[in-house]
Formats: structure tokens, C-alpha cells, sequence
């Protein structure tokens, strides 16, 4: 990861000091990526429940456009990212503390066609059983789970959809689950559309997002959501969807395990 970022901003320093013109500016307001609206593991600020076990999955972050570099006509916006994911499990009279999964990325996106997007980037996540969970899980059952990553994606507008595409892929070079196994890939592509207007500033809309990782035999994580929003021109939304999410855990924790879950929730996109 150090090496990622060292590259990138020496690309970065190279282009302030050449004798063609460039401009750098802090904290901009245009975005040119969109949230991969069903992915369970973006950037954002979520609370949904499961509607079979009563529990609460949430989320807890957001994107921060740091700063955009301006070079003969090319831009490039960096993106600093952070969230935190936890379940809240129903345990009768209270609610027991599952996990806490940490999610930190640094992004670089480039428009590099009409409509067309490139993502480059460098993340880390690593996956813990908490107080509540170790207890009834018991120490045997706890796993030494963390990923540092590369990742690759293009963006694609599509304006008959009424939405976008993506596609790409994580490259994890630092991969631990209690013993290392560096090299894995994870693939995502997914889709948000039709974008149905209801009434004022809200629409329908339908969204998917499918993950295969290499770690679990390229077993799949698939999301299919439902919703209406609100939503400004930079991508910032106020969403409450229903999502159907089957196949292998998220939670690095469960990382092997298969799941099928019925929620509703609320989604803050920043």
C-alpha cells in the first residue's frame, strides 16, 4: 500500500511542477463516481434490519473528496474513505454486539471518456468479533481477519438505464485469515437504474451488486435492492430500500459461510 500511494503522489508532484499549466484544488464539491448503491460494504451511513431475525446491520462513515488535480484537460479526484460495520443481534431482552468490520480507501478517479469513469485505488479492511460475539462464540471461534488491497474499476453512464454501470476488481497483495494467503482476487460488477420519478425530488429505483471471491472457490456475494430516493447532482442521496442479499458473507469473520437475508433500511450516500 505505501508503494501505491508513493507512485501516485509523486504522479501527483510531477504534475504541479511541470511547465505546462496545472491546478490543484482542496476539498472540491463535484464527484464524478456515484455509491455502488446495493454493495453492503460501501462508503456510507446505514441502519437496516433484517426482517426474519430482527437483527440491525449498520454502518457508520462516508466519502471526503480531499482534493482535484487539473492537468492538460485530464482531472483527478482524490477520495478519502471510512466505515465501520456492525450487527446488532436480537438476544431476547437485548441486543448483542457482533462484529466490527473497518473499511479505509484512498481513490483515484479519472474521466476518461464520454460517460466513462476509471477508479484506481488502495484500501485496507480488517474484521473482529466483538465482546458480545467472543462470549457466546467462545475464543476458538475467533478469526485473525485483515486485507490490504488494490482495487480497479470502471464507471460507465447509461443514459437509456437512467443510471450507471461498474465493474472491477480488488487485488488483495496482503490477505490474512489466521494464516496469509496473498494474492486473491475479489470481482464486483453491479448496476443502478431505472430511477422512476415519484413525486418532488423522489424516484423509484433498482439496484444490484455482485461480488465473486477467489478466497471461497469464487463463491458469490449477490445484492438486489429496491428503493426511492432524494438526490442532488453531486451524488449525495437519502435512500429506504429493501435488499435481498444470498450467498457468502461479508463479514470476514463468517467469511465462509452462506447466508440469505431479507432487510430494510435506511442509506445516508455522502
Amino acid at each position: 500500500m505505501k508503494i501505491f500511494l508513493s507512485i501516485l503522489l509523486l504522479v501527483c508532484s510531477s504534475l504541479l511542477t511541470a511547465q505546462d499549466s496545472s491546478v490543484i484544488g482542496f476539498i472540491p464539491k463535484k464527484q464524478f463516481i456515484p455509491s455502488f448503491t446495493a454493495s453492503g460494504t460501501e462508503h456510507r451511513l446505514s441502519y437496516a434490519k433484517h426482517l426474519s431475525s430482527g437483527a440491525f446491520f449498520a454502518g457508520l462513515g462516508g466519502s471526503f473528496p480531499a482534493a482535484i488535480v487539473r492537468y492538460r484537460g485530464i482531472e483527478c479526484l482524490i477520495t478519502v474513505s471510512g466505515t465501520v460495520y456492525t450487527t446488532l443481534a436480537n438476544a431476547g431482552i437485548k441486543y448483542q454486539v457482533t462484529n466490527a468490520d473497518y473499511y479505509a480507501d484512498v481513490t483515484f478517479d479519472i474521466p476518461v471518456a464520454h460517460e466513462t469513469v476509471l477508479r484506481l485505488g488502495s484500501g485496507h479492511t480488517s474484521h473482529h468479533l466483538v465482546d458480545d460475539a467472543v462470549i457466546t462464540l467462545g475464543n476458538s471461534n475467533v478469526l485473525n481477519y485483515a486485507r490490504d488491497y488494490y482495487q480497479f474499476f470502471l464507471v460507465q453512464n447509461i443514459p437509456l438505464l437512467r443510471g450507471f454501470v461498474y465493474g472491477g476488481t480488488y487485488y488483495n497483495h496482503s490477505f490474512l485469515v489466521n494464516v496469509r494467503r496473498d494474492g486473491q482476487f475479489l470481482f464486483q460488477l453491479g448496476a443502478d437504474g431505472g430511477n422512476i420519478h415519484l413525486f418532488h425530488t423522489f424516484e423509484l429505483y433498482t439496484a444490484f451488486d455482485i461480488k465473486i471471491r477467489s478466497e471461497v472457490n469464487y463463491g458469490s456475494t449477490q445484492s438486489y435492492q429496491l428503493g426511492v430516493r432524494t438526490r442532488n447532482e453531486l451524488f449525495r442521496a437519502a435512500r429506504i430500500a429493501y435488499t435481498y442479499r444470498t450467498g457468502m458473507e461479508e463479514r470476514g469473520q463468517f467469511y465462509n459461510q452462506r447466508t440469505i437475508t431479507h432487510s430494510i433500511g435506511l442509506y445516508f450516500d455522502f
